[in-house]
C-alpha cells in the first residue's frame, strides 16, 4: 500500500511541475514580449508550393512506374510554376502575418489599412515567386475596401534576366569563387564514395520508391533507370557555385525527393492511387510509413550542401543582407538610403526569393538552425520565411534582433487549414551564431557583422526598374 503511494506521489508531483516548467516558460515569454517595443520586421520567404521545374518527360526518365510522376493541374501544370493551392497556401500564412502583427501593433487590426509605404512586398522575376508575394498579399489585406489596400507586388520589370538582389552572380553583378568553394565541398563530403555509404538507406528507399531496376535485372526491352548506377560529377560555375552536376546521381535524387514532398504539400492522394498515367498520387502510393521526411534527407543535404559553401553564402546573401540592415535603419534614422528598396515608411517587408538563399543567408550569419514539424532540419520547405524583428527594449532602450522561422507545418499544407491566433502556423525562435548564439542580438552588433561581412562589389547601389 505504502508502495503505490509512494509511486502516485511521484506521479503528481512530476505532473504539477511539468505544469510550473510550461507556466514558467509561458510567463516569461509574455514578459519578454511586454518588455519590448516591436518596430518593424524584414522577412525573407521562399515561395510556395510549385510542380517540378523539370517536365513530366524529363522526370518520368527516374521511374518505371506505369504512371509516371504526376501531372499538375493549370497552372502548375507549366514546370515550376506555382499552383493555385500554393498561392492559397500563401494566402494563409499571410492571414496569419496580418493578424500576428496588429496584435503587436504593428499593423493595423482588419477594417483599415496601413498607411502608405507601411508594407513592402518585393519579389524575384519567376511566377512562383510573384504569385506566392501576391498570395501573401492576398491574405494580409484582400478582405479590406481597397483590394490589398492598393499594394502591389514589386518585381523588376525584365522578367527574362535574373534579379540582381536575389540571384546576384547569375545576373552578374559579381562573381562566386568557385576554387574556394570546391575545396570546401570535398572538405565537407570527404568522397562521393563516402556520401553514397551515408545516405545508402535513403538512396535506396528512393530506388524502390520509383521502381528503377539495376540494368542486369531489367528485360532485354526495357530502358534501365538505375539511380544508384548515375554518374556523380560536380560542375564549377561562377554563377552558380559549386554543385553536383544535372542527371547526377544526387542531383536526381534531390529533385524527385523534394517532389514528394511537395506532392504531399499539394494535397495528392497517398493511398489508393490511380494507375492511369499521369495520375495524381504521392510517391504512387508505397512510401513506408514516415518514409517521406526520412528520404527527404536527400533533398536538404544536396541543397545545404552547396548554398552553405563559403563564397556561395555571401554572393547569395549580401543584397538580401544589406537590404534588411538599410531598411532597419531608415526605420531608426527616418531617413531615406538611395540604395534601399523599401519606402522610409516601411514597417513590415517580405521579399520572396528560393531555398537556395535560405539556406545562404543560414550559412552567412554563422550556421542558422532550425526544425520544423514534418521537415528535414533546415528544410527551407514551401513559403517558409525567415523573419527579422527590431525591437527596442522599453526599459534600457537598447535595440534587438530577434529571428524566427516561420512555415506552416506540412499538415496545416495539405489539409487547407485556416492559420489563426489560435491555430498558428510554427514560429521558431532562432538562435544567430554571429551573434554568440542569443535569441536577442544586439542590433549593433548584427549591423556591424552584416556590414563587416556582405561582399562590398556584389551590392547593388541604385535600385533597378
Amino acid at each position: 500500500m505504502m508502495k503505490r503511494f509512494s509511486v502516485n506521489r511521484f506521479y503528481v508531483i512530476a505532473f504539477y511541475c511539468f505544469l510550473m516548467m510550461i507556466t514558467s516558460c509561458s510567463s516569461s515569454s509574455q514578459d519578454n514580449g511586454d518588455s519590448t517595443e516591436l518596430l518593424s520586421v524584414f522577412a525573407i520567404s521562399r515561395h510556395g508550393i510549385r510542380s517540378p521545374t523539370s517536365s513530366v518527360e524529363s522526370m518520368n526518365l527516374y521511374t518505371l512506374r506505369p504512371q509516371g510522376f504526376p501531372e499538375w493541374p493549370d497552372p502548375a501544370n507549366t514546370p515550376g510554376y506555382l499552383s493555385t493551392w500554393g498561392q492559397q497556401n500563401a494566402a494563409r500564412l499571410g492571414a496569419w502575418y496580418r493578424d500576428f502583427y496588429a496584435a503587436q501593433g504593428l499593423l493595423p487590426p482588419r477594417g483599415s489599412c496601413p498607411t502608405a509605404g507601411a508594407v513592402y512586398v518585393y519579389a524575384d522575376v519567376f511566377q512562383r515567386t510573384i504569385h506566392t508575394a501576391k498570395g501573401y498579399l492576398d491574405g494580409m489585406f484582400l478582405s479590406e475596401t481597397t483590394p490589398d489596400c492598393g499594394i502591389h507586388v514589386v518585381h523588376s520589370s525584365n522578367l527574362q534576366a535574373p534579379d540582381p538582389y536575389i540571384d546576384t552572380a547569375a545576373a552578374g553583378v559579381c562573381q562566386i569563387d568557385t576554387t574556394a568553394d570546391l575545396t570546401a565541398f570535398y572538405a565537407k563530403i570527404g568522397s562521393p564514395a563516402a556520401l553514397i555509404n551515408t545516405y545508402s538507406h535513403q538512396l535506396q528507399m528512393l530506388q524502390d520508391v520509383t521502381q528503377c531496376c539495376e540494368p542486369s535485372a531489367c528485360e532485354p526491352s526495357v530502358n534501365p533507370c538505375s539511380l544508384l548506377e548515375l554518374p556523380i560529377t560536380v560542375n564549377e560555375d561562377p554563377r552558380t557555385g559549386v554543385r553536383f552536376g544535372a542527371g547526377t546521381l544526387f542531383n536526381v535524387a534531390d529533385m524527385v525527393t523534394e517532389t514528394f514532398e511537395l506532392e504531399y504539400a499539394q494535397g495528392m492522394p497517398d493511398t489508393d492511387c490511380a494507375t492511369s498515367q499521369g495520375a495524381e498520387c504521392v510517391g504512387w502510393g508505397v512510401i513506408p510509413q514516415g518514409g517521406l521526411e526520412d528520404i527527404m534527407k536527400l533533398h536538404v543535404m544536396n541543397m545545404d550542401l552547396s548554398c552553405s559553401l563559403p563564397s556561395y553564402a555571401q554572393v547569395g546573401s549580401t543584397n538580401l543582407m544589406h537590404q534588411l540592415v538599410g531598411t532597419m535603419d531608415q526605420t531608426l534614422s527616418g531617413v531615406k538610403a538611395p540604395d534601399i528598396l523599401a519606402p522610409v515608411e516601411n514597417k513590415f517587408a517580405m521579399f520572396v526569393a528560393h531555398d537556395e538563399n535560405l539556406l545562404a543567408i543560414a550559412a552567412f550569419l554563422g550556421g542558422v538552425v532550425w526544425k520544423a514539424e514534418g521537415f528535414q532540419e533546415k528544410d527551407p520547405g514551401p513559403a517558409g520565411a525567415l523573419v527579422f524583428e527590431l525591437h527596442r527594449v522599453k526599459e534600457s532602450g537598447q535595440l534587438i534582433v530577434r529571428l524566427f522561422y516561420v512555415i506552416a507545418t506540412l499538415d496545416q499544407m495539405r489539409y487547407g487549414t485556416t492559420l489563426t491566433l489560435q491555430e498558428p502556423p510554427q514560429r521558431i525562435p532562432l538562435t544567430v551564431p554571429a551573434c554568440g548564439g542569443s535569441l536577442d542580438c544586439p542590433y549593433d552588433q548584427f549591423k556591424t557583422f552584416v556590414t563587416d561581412n556582405v561582399r562590398q562589389n556584389c551590392l547593388v547601389t541604385a535600385p533597378v526598374s
